[in-house]
């Protein structure tokens, strides 16, 4: 019986994973297969994709392993405390399960001191569950495309990372259970995969000089924060030739409008008290307008000329995806924006607090199609949000650039009271 159940878990979490992934594919027969398979490999192809099939199903199998064998011996631990021993032995020889797991049941209710389990065992337990949400979490992402929770676990590679670490370094030390040292090695190297990427190769502008630069400032200022003079001493101590501001409530833009000393041009749009949008330029700000890409949270677009060049800008800030409804409303913005954007015939910048990583399929198919890339690239993935609890930080703000555009530096900026860290980029016309 035991068996039966442990190949059921260690096949069936698999053969769903591929079932999702065919069902989202839309298609059928054996194409729906090998479509399944890419989807699940994401950006690696289908032989990634059958590769964490198949690690899924081995961290399944070892998972199945702990769950059978620990509830059953937990289970006669406890009736031991009512029932006698030799009679618990007999009924354990009678059932349908494996004699490894007789053995460890008979041990379980013959050794009293066995009840008592030591602190190493919890907490080797404890470092087995974790391999295991931390592989799990890992993969999940890949299928971000599917489902929103899938999709919300794409965004904490680095803290998978530091977790596949520290999890490698126990195993590493206490010598035992070399299956779980590979499970948090595989989390490791994929993670690794998604990461490092950001850090080279080095930027194509680093010999530029500051004078032959446009800095931009971002922020999102939150509109619960009462912070106002740090972030006016920020934008005066970096000067930047455009700083814009999302999250602009009224009482910001009040506040803000002491900035009109330093940028003679402005423009701002106000969807409501808590979600506006402001761009301050010392360049002429032509062309100036809000656009829809969907029924919530409007974009706003201005174009400015540097250097004799005709630069447009778009400053977005898509919903918070934390239900289904505001999910599809973020994804259908961004894949609107990725459209937009290619259609733009002047270099471009798109840049805002975008509510998502650069590891979700939705970001990775608007920059695709828009035909943009990070900024960051060269520079660190650059981690945002939030700042109230550092160990969760996540990059969701970015500066995206059309290939006429080069990047000679880009760093956050100081805390301003936000749960935004501010961007800070010098762009290379």
């Amino acid at each position: 019986m035991d068996s039966i159940i442990r190949n059921t878990i260690t096949i069936g979490l698999p053969t769903l994973m591929l079932f999702i992934a065919i069902a989202a594919t839309g298609k059928t027969g054996e194409a729906a297969v090998w479509s399944g398979l890419v989807k699940v490999g994401g950006s690696f192809g289908m032989l990634i994709g059958l590769g964490v099939l198949v690690f899924v199903g081995f961290v399944a199998n070892s998972f199945s392993y702990f769950v059978v064998d620990s509830l059953l011996v937990r289970f006669y631990q406890k009736r031991r405390e009512l029932e006698q021993p030799e009679q618990l032995v007999i009924e354990i020889d009678k059932l349908p399960i494996t004699n490894d797991l007789k053995i460890k049941l008979k041990w379980a209710v013959l050794h009293r001191n066995n009840q008592i389990i030591s602190l190493k065992h919890v907490i080797l337990k404890w470092f087995i569950l974790a391999a295991i949400l931390d592989a799990l979490l890992s993969i999940a992402g890949y299928l971000g495309a599917f489902n929103l929770f899938f999709e919300l676990s794409s965004h904490f590679k680095l803290q998978y990372l530091l977790a596949g670490l520290s999890i490698f370094i126990f195993f590493a030390l206490v010598r035992s259970k070399k299956i779980w040292l590979l499970v948090s090695a595989f989390c490791i190297i994929i993670n690794l995969a998604e990461i490092v990427p950001w850090y080279f190769p080095a930027p194509a502008f680093a010999g530029s000089t500051p004078g032959q630069n446009l800095r931009i400032l971002h922020s999102n200022v939150l509109t619960s924060n009462r912070r106002y003079s740090d972030v006016i001493s920020l934008v005066k101590a970096e000067k930047p030739d455009i700083a814009v501001f999302v999250e602009v409530s009224t009482s910001w833009v009040r506040e803000l409008a002491v900035l009109s000393e330093m940028f003679p041009y402005y423009s701002s749009y106000q969807e409501s008290d808590r979600f506006g949008s402001a761009i301050y330029s010392k360049l002429p700000l032509n062309n100036t307008s809000v656009k829809a890409f969907s029924k919530q949270r409007k974009s706003l677009l201005a174009d400015v000329t540097v250097q004799g060049k005709i630069i447009s800008l778009i400053l977005v800030h898509p919903t918070v995806p934390i239900k289904h409804h505001s999910f599809i409303a973020r994804n259908k913005q961004l894949t609107a924006i990725g459209e937009y954007a290619a259609q733009v015939k002047n270099p471009l910048i798109v840049l805002g607090d975008f509510n998502i990583t650069m590891w979700s399929p939705f970001y990775k198919n608007m920059v695709k199609t828009g035909n943009l890339r990070n900024a960051r690239s060269g520079f660190g993935i650059l981690p945002t949000w939030p700042t109230f609890m550092p160990l969760a930080y996540i990059p969701i703000d970015h500066f995206l650039v059309s290939k006429e555009i080069g990047v000679f530096k880009i760093r956050t900026g100081r805390n301003v009271g936000s749960d935004h860290l501010p961007l800070i980029t010098d762009l290379v016309i």
